[in-house]
C-alpha cells in the first residue's frame, strides 16, 4: 500500500507539472514585429452593398472585387509608415436586383506608395491610414485583416467588407 501511495503522489506531481503553460508568448502586433520582413499579398477580396429606397421598393447594388496573379508587396517599417509595391489582377462583378450590370477585369499598378499605421495589440487591430482593420491572424508568418463598416448617407444604407491576406 505505501508503495501505491508514492506511484500516486509521483503521478499526481508529474500532472500538475506537464499542466503548467509551456506555450511561447503570443506573438504581439507591434511595428517591431510588423516590420521583421516584407510581406507579399495573397488574397485580396471586398464587397459592398448599396440598397435604396424607390417607392417603397428595395433597390439593391452589389459590387464584389476579387484580386488574382500578385506580385505585390507591403514593407511595414519601425517608424509607423509602409511600402506597397507591385501589381495584381482584379476581377470586379456589379450586379444590380440580382442582374449583371458590368463585369471587368483589369491589371492593378501600384508604384512605392506610402502611408502610415498603427498597431493596438489590445484591441488586435490595425489602423493603415485612416481604415481600421481587424486583424483576423497575425505570427511570425502571416498577417490577415479584415475591414467591415455599414452606414446610411442621403437615405441609401451601405455594407462594406474586404479581406487581406499576407505572408512573409
Amino acid at each position: 500500500m505505501k508503495l501505491f501511495r508514492h506511484i500516486f503522489a509521483f503521478i499526481v506531481v508529474v500532472s500538475l507539472a506537464s499542466c503548467t503553460s509551456d506555450d511561447p508568448p503570443a506573438y504581439q502586433l507591434n511595428t517591431e514585429n510588423l516590420s521583421a520582413g516584407t510581406y507579399e499579398v495573397t488574397y485580396l477580396a471586398s464587397n459592398n452593398t448599396e440598397t435604396i429606397n424607390i417607392n417603397g421598393l428595395d433597390i439593391i447594388t452589389e459590387a464584389s472585387s476579387i484580386g488574382e496573379t500578385f506580385q505585390l508587396t507591403v514593407d511595414f517599417f519601425g517608424n509607423g509608415t509602409y511600402v506597397l509595391d507591385g501589381q495584381y489582377v482584379i476581377n470586379t462583378l456589379v450586379t444590380v436586383a440580382g442582374e449583371t450590370v458590368e463585369q471587368s477585369t483589369f491589371i492593378v499598378d501600384i508604384d512605392n506608395e506610402e502611408g502610415t499605421y498603427s498597431p493596438n495589440n489590445n484591441t488586435m487591430q490595425l489602423l493603415l491610414d485612416e481604415t481600421l482593420f481587424d486583424v483576423t491572424l497575425f505570427n511570425t508568418n502571416e498577417l490577415r485583416l479584415s475591414f467591415s463598416d455599414a452606414y446610411t448617407e442621403d437615405g441609401v444604407d451601405y455594407f462594406e467588407t474586404s479581406e487581406i491576406r499576407m505572408v512573409r
